[in-house]
């Protein structure tokens, strides 16, 4: 209970800088052995962090740019027998994987929610900040819009419509679509302005010294594991 407790009390930004920090360890992997204790490290994480334990599900985002990347190099194979650059096929494939299981991790341990938090803590430009904040908040919104308009359009017949006879259908849902956004922006200005948004965000910068030492010492110690596997 006092572990959880402790567990909680992590400020996302701390979160964000260690993943982007790991993430960017991962994309300097050159050899196959390290590739593979680093997919321990994060599976085992990911085994102890997770309710479900089937890891495997966290892929599913980005199989479709696995199959793209294997294609050509089967293609090449029954061309010509040879299967060529497979090495680099293999190691991009792995750093994809891993990268996935390790931020699908992250997002069902917390929230997408808290990993936004953390960006925003960050002290970035305020208008890269409102633009993050404004497109996640409201992504949900625009979602369920788009779900609705299908739903109408498949309950008045559109499937069954064929050639160019359904355009015009959709140019008119696209159109009502885009109106009914307008109208939306104006309701989330209308509430930001009413809980005193003036135009202008706090100029925050990163002052946070335990946040920077964490990621400093984070950043040595993948450093010397890169180095000792370059040279090895």
């Amino acid at each position: 209970m006092r572990k959880e407790f402790k567990i909680s009390l992590r400020r996302p930004e701390h979160t964000i800088v260690s993943l982007f920090i790991f993430l960017f360890y991962i994309s300097f992997i050159e050899s196959f052995s390290l590739l593979l204790i680093t997919a321990g490290i994060v599976i085992t994480y990911s085994i102890i962090t997770c309710d479900n334990k089937a890891f495997i599900r966290l892929t599913k985002s980005v199989l479709p740019f696995v199959f793209l990347l294997i294609l050509p190099t089967v293609i090449r194979y029954i061309l010509t027998g040879t299967w060529m650059d497979l090495d680099f096929t293999m190691m991009i494939i792995g750093k994809i994987l891993i990268s996935a299981i390790l931020l699908g991790t992250i997002v069902s341990r917390h929230s997408a929610l808290y990993l936004v938090e953390g960006i925003l803590n960050l002290g970035l430009p305020p208008l890269f900040n409102r633009i993050l904040a404004l497109t996640f908040r409201y992504f949900h919104m625009v979602h369920e819009d788009v779900k609705i308009g299908r739903k109408a359009l498949t309950s008045r017949g559109i499937n069954e419509r064929k050639g160019l006879s359904s355009l015009s259908i959709f140019g008119e849902w696209i159109g009502g679509f885009f109106l009914k956004s307008t109208h939306h922006s104006d309701m989330v200005f209308n509430a930001m302005k009413s809980r005193g948004f003036q135009g202008e965000a706090r100029e925050e910068g990163i002052k946070n010294k335990r946040l920077i030492m964490e990621a400093g010492m984070l950043i040595a110690l993948l450093a010397v594991v890169l180095i000792i596997d370059w040279k090895v």
